[in-house]
């Protein structure tokens, strides 16, 4: 079984921002990106979190197109 767990590195460390719950296992780390002081963002668009049912959808003309 794999399980992933969000972390960090910084200064020869990793921290991890949840226990995984194991006594002893192997382990693989995949370095993602360099934060060099940016700013990440984690949290979900709101578009995704109402997303929109297939009954509501239409088709859009070109000026409500060039509105939005």
């Amino acid at each position: 079984m794999y399980t992933t767990i969000e972390g960090t590195y910084e200064d020869g460390k990793i921290t991890l921002k949840k226990t995984p719950g194991l006594k002893k296992s192997k382990v693989m780390v995949t370095f993602l990106e360099e934060f060099n002081g940016l700013k990440i963002f984690t949290s979900v668009p709101e578009v995704f979190k109402n997303p929109v049912r297939v009954s509501e959808l239409r088709k859009f003309n070109r000026e409500e197109l060039h509105e939005r």
